[in-house]
């Protein structure tokens, strides 16, 4: 098998001599037995260590008797300006002074010429080992100084004991989350360690890890919660040779937690007096359906009966008394109704679909212009604007917009009402608006609340529960509802839907 050779690559030598041939012959031998290695030549002194300051090489070779500068006195100012550089010198053995003056100096390597190859390699190569050597200990003594200083500058308490648990270390952060300074710990047991908290027993023999909470003390008595783990160290031979604990404090977090299950209890317990609170309702529900509706309908078929039996026998303000009470039993039985109404769209199923908007809209507009054919109603509905969201609830929202805007812009002698969508906020947003009766914005909180109303009956007739059924539906659906208006100068009311939330393979809502 042949040995594999070092390349050298990355490093640089330079080659100082004032012959020529010599200089290029020594280079190209070199250059192929160090094919890694940057070789810069040059023919004397001065101009080595010139080239010297520009390149800072990481071996030089030199003659010594040169002109301009010898090499002792580049070696010199090269050793000057970087001691560790190893320097090799080739003198002839009649240089002996020069050879003396430079081991003085600190050059150690030297060769006699006429050099022989085998001698040069094997020098250059005891160089550049040592070098590579060097340079492997300053990375090595790089990291462990960026260990060094990850274990003193982490943001989680680190503590390190002996294979038997005795605490060897501890950095900053476990000294300033317990109070306890570094010479107070050092020298106590990891696994009685009241500080860090008790560890469970067994671990020294199993030398496992372990993960788990702990609760610590600090200098002062006060308890706190750690998340701890805890790790054994192993040497190149398998050995245990540490226990290293790394601690973060977790106490706000615990206590958050604690503050969250307390919470959820009470919302359960409000949940369950919500559905009591429902079946209420519902009950209420039935007992306003039948118990109430039967006695105003006896109330109007009496009126009826009055009427047919005895209209004769009453004058004029009898008659209008009787068709008062059947008409406010009527308006009492719609009123009923529309209570009950307002109750199911609370409890109702939510289906979520894409719905055509602009499609509801035209026909709810063509249902209006039957209602009133006198009037001169204009409607702007543009095609295509769609959502996510129930179709019969979205309906019922389109009908009570739609036709609040026909009501207040019935003493208008040309009423425009608009339907449409734009984008605010980075999100859609539905609206419709008339040119109607308007409001004042100071009781625009009014607006979405039951039987809140902004004008009188004697202006424009309704219950005041219709905004408040568009807020409950919309609501529903996740999105948000709101009114601009300026009295006399119309109105525009806005909802938004948010999308659907998105759905796996299987059709199931994803969180």
């Amino acid at each position: 098998m042949v040995a594999h050779r070092p390349t050298y690559e990355g490093s640089t030598l330079l080659y100082v001599e004032d012959e020529q041939i010599t200089r290029e012959t020594v280079c190209t031998v070199l250059g192929r037995r160090f094919p890694g290695l940057a070789i810069h030549s040059t023919e004397n002194g001065a101009a080595g260590f010139k080239l010297f300051q520009e390149l800072s090489p990481d071996l030089v070779l030199t003659d010594i008797k040169m002109p301009v500068m010898s090499g002792i006195e580049m070696a010199r100012g090269i050793l000057a300006l970087d001691p560790g550089v190893p320097i090799i010198v080739t003198t002839a053995h009649s240089d002996t002074d020069y050879l003396i003056e430079s081991i003085e100096i600190g050059i150690s390597r030297y060769l006699i010429k006429p050099v022989e190859t085998d001698k040069l390699f094997s020098a250059i190569e005891e160089c550049l080992e040592a070098l590579t050597l060097q340079k492997e200990l300053k990375a090595q003594q790089a990291f462990v100084r960026k260990l060094s200083r990850a274990v003193e500058q982490s943001g989680s308490g680190i503590v390190i004991a002996d294979r038997q648990g005795t605490v060897e270390y501890v950095n900053p952060r476990f000294s300033e989350l317990t109070g306890y300074p570094a010479g107070e710990l050092i020298g106590a047991s990891l696994w009685t360690l009241r500080q860090l908290g008790e560890l469970p027993a067994g671990l020294i023999e199993s030398a496992a890890e372990w993960r788990g909470e702990l609760e610590g003390v600090k200098k002062g008595g006060e308890p706190y919660t750690g998340a701890v783990s805890l790790s054994p160290l192993w040497d190149e031979l398998g050995e245990l040779t540490n226990f290293v604990a790394v601690t973060d404090d977790i106490t706000l977090r615990k206590q958050s937690e604690h503050e969250i299950a307390l919470l959820n209890e009470r919302l359960e317990a409000r949940a369950h007096d919500l559905e009591k609170v429902n079946r209420d309702l519902e009950s209420f529900s039935y007992t306003v359906s039948h118990d109430l509706r039967s006695p105003l309908t006896k109330i109007s078929g009496f009126c009826q009966l009055m009427q047919e039996l005895y209209g004769e026998l009453l004058d004029e303000q009898g008659r209008s008394f009787i068709d008062i009470i059947d008409s406010e039993a009527l308006a009492m039985n719609r009123l009923i109704n529309t209570l009950l109404e307002f109750s199911r769209l609370s409890r109702s199923e939510l289906v979520r679909q894409r719905t055509d908007l602009s499609e509801i809209a035209a026909e709810i507009a063509g249902e209006l212009r039957m209602r009133e054919p006198q009037r001169r109603i204009s409607f702007r509905i543009p095609e295509g604007v769609e959502a996510e969201g129930d179709p019969d609830l979205l309906r019922v929202v389109l009908d009570n917009l739609l036709g609040n805007a026909c009501k207040y812009t019935g003493k208008k002698e040309e009423a425009l009402i608009e339907f449409g969508v734009d984008e605010q906020g980075g999100e859609s947003a539905y609206f419709v608006r008339d040119n109607g009766a308007g409001f004042d914005m100071a009781y625009s909180d009014k607006l979405f609340g039951a039987f809140q109303r902004l004008h009188s009956d004697a202006e424009f007739a309704g219950l005041g529960i219709g905004l408040a059924t568009v807020a409950r539906i919309i609501q529903r659906h996740g999105g948000r509802v709101w009114a601009v208006g300026e009295p006399g100068e119309g109105a525009t009311f806005y909802f938004t839907l948010p999308p659907a939330p998105p759905q796996d393979a299987e059709g199931t809502k994803l969180a």
